[in-house]
C-alpha cells in the first residue's frame, strides 16, 4: 500500500475517533467539527469537509478537482455523561496540535479511551446524584425528614436508571420510572409528618433527572447553525421530558387515592440565612452532579464553585427582578466563567458549563405546572410554557456569555493553543488561518504568542493529486490490519464514489 494512503487512513482514524469521542460525551456539532478540520489541516489535509448529525461524523478529503473524494462515516456510540472522557478527548487532540504527541502515539491513545474503566464506580455515582438531590432539597429550604427522603429518592431512581440501561431498555423509560419513584418519596414524607413540604422531593429529584439533558448543547447547534444536529438533541431532550412528565403525573394519581397532600410550598425568603443555605447546597449540588459525571477529581471543587455561583446570582437577582431574567443573567455570567476557566485549567467548558445551571433548572415550575394540569389547564399550560422559556433563557443566554468570552480570551491568553476548539459553522470555506505541525503561523498579541485554531491549510499536501488518477491505487484504499476495529466497537464506513 502506498505510504500516502496509509498516512490518509491514520489520519482520517485519529480525526474520527476523537469526533466521536467528543460528540457522544456531549460537546456541541460546531465544536466536534472545528476540532476534527483543527487535527486533520494540522495533519497537513487541506480541502476537508467534516458533517456531523446527531450520531454521525462523515469527513470528506478532496485532493484536487479531478481526484477522486475520500469519505469516511462513524457512527457515534450510545451519548453518555463522562467529562473524564472528553477531557481525555481534548488532551489529545491538543496534545497532537501542539507536536507533543506523535500521529501513531495520538491514535493509540484514543482508541484506549472507550476501554478506560470509570474513574468513579457505579456506587460512588449513584451516591453523587444522591447527594445532589438532597442539596437540591436544601436549596429549597427543607428540613431534614425532606432533604433525607430527596437524598434516597434520587439516589434511586439514578440507580433504576443504570440497572435499565445495562438491560438496554430506553432512557425515556428510566424517566418514567424517576418520575415515578420521585412522588413516591414525596407521598412517604407526607404520611410520616403532614406539617413539612414534600412536593420538595419531587422538585429535587426533577432537577436530578433534568440536569444532564443536551439542552445546552442543542441551542448552541442551533444559534450556530447545525440545525439537524440541533433538531435530533431537541426532541431527545423533550421525549425525555415528557417521560418524566409522564412518571410524575401516574405518581400524582396514586398521591390523590392515597389522599396525601404534596402541593408546593411557597417559597424561601430572601435574608442572610437563605445566602448561607444557597451557598452550601450550591456547591452540594455542583460536586455531586460532578462525581456523578466523572468530572475529573482536580475539577470537582472548581464545578462546584461554579454551581454555587450561579445559584447565589439568580438567588439575589430574582428578589428585584424576574426569574426568568435572574436565571439569564446568571447563565450568561456561568458561559463567560467557564470558558475562562477551561482555558486556564485545560478542561472541558461543558463540565463547568453544566454544573453551573443545575441550580437555574425550573424544577418547581415544572411540578407547578404539572399539579394545574390536573385542576385548571390553562394555568398547568402556563405554568410549563413559564419553565420552557426559563429553560430557553438558560441554554441560550450560557452559549452567548460562552461565544463572547471565546472572542475575548485570544487577548489575554497565555499559552500557545487555545483548549476550547473556535466555533465552526456547518459550510466553511477557505478563508482560515494556517496552522501546521511543521510550520506554525503564531501571531503574538501583548508579547505572548498565541497559536490561531486552524481548519484548512494549503501548506502542506499529505498526497499526492495523481494518486487518485491511477485506478490501480484505488483497489489499494483498504484500511490498513492496524486500523481495523475491534470487536464491539462502531464501525465506520468508507466511500469512495
Amino acid at each position: 500500500m502506498p505510504t500516502d494512503s496509509a498516512r490518509l487512513h491514520a489520519v482520517f482514524d485519529l480525526a474520527m475517533r476523537i469526533g466521536e469521542g467528543l460528540l457522544t460525551n456531549g460537546a456541541a456539532a460546531s465544536e466536534v467539527t472545528a476540532t476534527v478540520l483543527r487535527v486533520t489541516s494540522s495533519s497537513g489535509l487541506r480541502n476537508v469537509s467534516v458533517q456531523v448529525t446527531f450520531n454521525e461524523v462523515t469527513i470528506s478529503y478532496l485532493a484536487d478537482e479531478s481526484a477522486t473524494p475520500f469519505t469516511r462515516v462513524r457512527s457515534a456510540s450510545a451519548r453518555v455523561q463522562d467529562f473524564a472522557r472528553l477531557a481525555a478527548f481534548e488532551d489529545i487532540s491538543h496534545g497532537y496540535l501542539a507536536g507533543d504527541l506523535s500521529l501513531d502515539e495520538a491514535r493509540r491513545l484514543a482508541s484506549a479511551i472507550p476501554q478506560r474503566q470509570p474513574q468513579y464506580r457505579i456506587p460512588l455515582v449513584v451516591s453523587g446524584f444522591a447527594v445532589m438531590g438532597g442539596a437540591a432539597a436544601l436549596f429549597f429550604g427543607a428540613g431534614s425528614l425532606v432533604v433525607i427522603a430527596a437524598t434516597l429518592a434520587a439516589g434511586l431512581l439514578i440507580a433504576i436508571g443504570e440497572l435499565l440501561a445495562r438491560w438496554n431498555i430506553p432512557p425515556f423509560y428510566s424517566q418514567v420510572l424517576g418520575g415515578f419513584v420521585a412522588v413516591g418519596g414525596a407521598v412517604a414524607v407526607a404520611l410520616i409528618d403532614s406539617t413539612v413540604s414534600p412536593s420538595i422531593v419531587v422538585i429535587s429529584c426533577i432537577i436530578v433527572q433534568l440536569a444532564g439533558l443536551s439542552s445546552i448543547s442543542a441551542v448552541q447547534d442551533a444559534v450556530t447553525g447545525w440545525y439537524v444536529t440541533a433538531a435530533g438533541r431537541i426532541l431527545e431532550a423533550l421525549m425525555l421530558t415528557v417521560g418524566l412528565v409522564a412518571g410524575v403525573r401516574g405518581g400524582l394519581l396514586l398521591a390523590d387515592v392515597i389522599g396525601a397532600d404534596i402541593s408546593v410550598s411557597a417559597s424561601i425568603p430572601l435574608n442572610l440565612a437563605t445566602v448561607l443555605v444557597v451557598v452550601i447546597s450550591g456547591l452540594g449540588m455542583g460536586l455531586g452532579y460532578g462525581v456523578g459525571t466523572q468530572v475529573p477529581a482536580r475539577l470537582l471543587l472548581t464545578a462546584a464553585v461554579v454551581a454555587a455561583g450561579s445559584g447565589i446570582i439568580a438567588h439575589l437577582i430574582s428578589a428585584l427582578l424576574d426569574r426568568t431574567v435572574a436565571v439569564g443573567v446568571a447563565a450568561f455570567a456561568t458561559g463567560i466563567v467557564a470558558t475562562a476557566l477551561a482555558d486556564r485549567l485545560r478542561a472541558p467548558a461543558l463540565a463547568f458549563v453544566m454544573a453551573g445551571v443545575i441550580p437555574l433548572v425550573p424544577g418547581s415550575r415544572i411540578y407547578r405546572g404539572l399539579l394545574g394540569l390536573g385542576d385548571d389547564l390553562s394555568v398547568g399550560v402556563g405554568e410549563l410554557l413559564g419553565a420552557a422559556e426559563i429553560a430557553v433563557a438558560i441554554a441560550s443566554a450560557v452559549v452567548l456569555g460562552q461565544l463572547l468570552a471565546s472572542r475575548i480570551m485570544p487577548y489575554f491568553r497565555r499559552s500557545g493553543i487555545a483548549y476550547t476548539p473556535a466555533i465552526s459553522s456547518p459550510f466553511t470555506t477557505l478563508r482560515r488561518r494556517r496552522v501546521t505541525l511543521g510550520s506554525r503561523r503564531i501571531r503574538r498579541r501583548h508579547g505572548a504568542p498565541v497559536i490561531e485554531p486552524s481548519t484548512m491549510t494549503g501548506e502542506m499536501t499529505a498526497l499526492s493529486s495523481t494518486m487518485f488518477d491511477d485506478p490501480s491505487v484505488l483497489e489499494d484504499l483498504e484500511p490498513p490490519s492496524d486500523l481495523e476495529e475491534r470487536s464491539g466497537q462502531p464501525r465506520d464506513r468508507e466511500e469512495s464514489p
